[in-house]
């Protein structure tokens, strides 16, 4: 409510400014929590201590120029489809101090990108009962070239060979 003076009723600023001082708590729990457990699976995965798991999310964040939420966010959806050992894997996190942050790669990040796109392709694919033949022989192909894509990220980061099976 705005008084007589044209400012806020005390107690409705008060309530306003607290409001948005446990949101902003809830959303640093969240924040820290996803930092947490991407420091967590750091340090498991490569035998360090939470220190130096927190030192190397921080020097990807730095190496990257991406906020530090948005780095362990994408390591632990990675974790969450590949298994802890191959999202660490993936990311090419050097283990020592005094080796360069320029030589930190996310390649695992395309990996599930072109996952999720085999996944959406599939659903959409599957979706479509008693549609023309045009739109299921469209998403029939995009469905393939989901497949493709995905196994050429596979290819990119070692985790399927370029040649086929024979």
């Amino acid at each position: 409510m705005v008084g007589e003076n044209g400012q806020g009723d005390p107690v409705s600023v008060r309530i306003a400014g607290l409001e948005a001082e446990v949101a902003g708590l809830r959303k640093a729990l969240q924040t820290r929590t996803v930092i947490g457990q991407a420091t967590g699976l750091i340090a498991a995965v490569q035998g360090l201590t939470p220190q130096q798991g927190f030192q190397l999310l921080v020097r990807m964040s730095q190496h990257h120029n991406v906020k530090l939420h948005s780095i362990a966010v994408k390591l632990v959806d990675l974790a969450g489809e590949l298994g802890p050992r191959q999202a660490v894997r993936s990311v090419h996190l050097p283990v020592e101090p005094h080796e360069r942050a320029e030589e930190v790669q996310w390649p695992g990040v395309d990996v599930v990108e072109a996952a999720r796109q085999l996944v959406a392709a599939h659903e959409a694919a599957h979706r479509v009962d008693g549609a023309p033949a045009d739109v299921r022989r469209q998403l029939a192909d995009e469905l393939t070239l989901a497949g493709q894509l995905l196994a050429e990220r596979l290819a990119d980061v070692g985790w399927l060979d370029d040649e086929p099976a024979v």
